[in-house]
């Protein structure tokens, strides 16, 4: 048993006061990360993406402009393979792709799941069950021709929404391996996949309309897409399912929340899903900073600038 004399009680409300004042902290913090990453343009999620070039001097870092996100219309055939080089399938003439350029005008992979649906369905019966495909020629030129079109898949050449994982606040894993996603996809479709593993579509319905403010992205489905929340409206002469999809919370997973990594939870009414920030980026370094952890002043420069052009 401990006796609390008049110091101690003091003591306590002291410590008390402490801890309040760091629980404030923290909710500053927190707010203050939502504030800054609300204030980018919805279409430029896919930018956060991007990562650092980097070269034998850390305080020469510059931003990678050539992400995995961005979109090509490719001007001729573009043979695909798996990782084993062993199964070879190809991509016709003036198919969109999203993928990694090598800044030379060659694309370096292929993100399988914002195809279109005619081009997975080829490449997962040739390929198997691939979240990206390799190129099968090194000197391929498919990067060479920006997808400029305004489309519910990408805007500015660069993809709406290629992976976003659904959020289950009573989930205790950070397993994304295990938790369903959607994308949009080449042809306007928009499109669930059951669980982080399984990179062919398995079910999606068609983006009838497509509406875009700087906070929000609202599309119009053909029909209810299971696992979406979707509200029927009428369109015309015509009933669409409207999807309303915004920028929310910015949280660190559990596992990260010491190392940097960050989500951006992006609402669609009941149902959350997030956009994973690659590590190590500009925007990871921004969050960081605005955290209060260490960056060094160059990468606080170039992160900061880079952030806000995408307002």
């Amino acid at each position: 048993m401990f006796k609390i004399n008049g110091k101690g009680t003091a003591l306590l409300m002291l410590l008390g006061a402490a801890a309040g004042s760091m629980a404030i902290t923290n909710a500053s913090a927190k707010s203050k990360l939502d504030k800054e990453i609300s204030k980018i343009d919805i279409s430029n999620l896919s930018n956060l993406s991007s990562e650092y070039t980097y070269g034998a001097n850390a305080n020469n870092n510059s931003v990678n402009h050539y992400n995995l996100f961005q979109t090509y219309k490719i001007k001729s055939k573009l043979v695909l393979t798996n990782e084993f080089r062993h199964k070879k399938v190809i991509l016709p003439k003036g198919s969109v792709v999203t993928g990694n350029s090598d800044g030379q005008g060659n694309l370096v992979n292929v993100d399988n799941t914002t195809l279109s649906i005619k081009n997975q369905k080829k490449v997962f019966k040739k390929l198997g069950n691939w979240h990206y495909s390799k190129t099968f020629l090194k000197e391929n030129g498919a990067a060479k021709y920006p997808y400029v079109r305004t489309t519910a898949f990408s805007k500015n050449s660069v993809a709406a929404f290629p992976m976003l994982y659904a959020r289950k606040e009573t989930s205790n894993s950070d397993n994304e391996t295990t938790f369903p996603f959607i994308s949009v996809t080449a042809d306007s479709q928009l499109a669930y996949h059951s669980k982080g593993q399984v990179f062919r579509a398995t079910r999606y319905a068609k983006i009838k309309k497509v509406k875009r403010t700087h906070a929000k992205i609202t599309y119009y489905l053909s029909k209810r897409l299971a696992g979406v929340t979707t509200k029927k409206v009428r369109v015309g002469n015509a009933y669409r399912y409207r999807v309303s999809l915004r920028i929310g919370h910015v949280f660190q997973p559990s596992f990260a929340s010491d190392t940097g990594s960050y989500h951006v939870t992006i609402n669609n009414g009941k149902q959350k899903f997030y956009f994973v920030i690659f590590s190590p980026s500009p925007a990871e370094s921004y969050l960081d900073n605005l955290n209060g952890k260490y960056v060094t002043p160059h990468e606080q420069k170039i992160s900061s600038d880079y952030i806000q052009s995408l307002y």
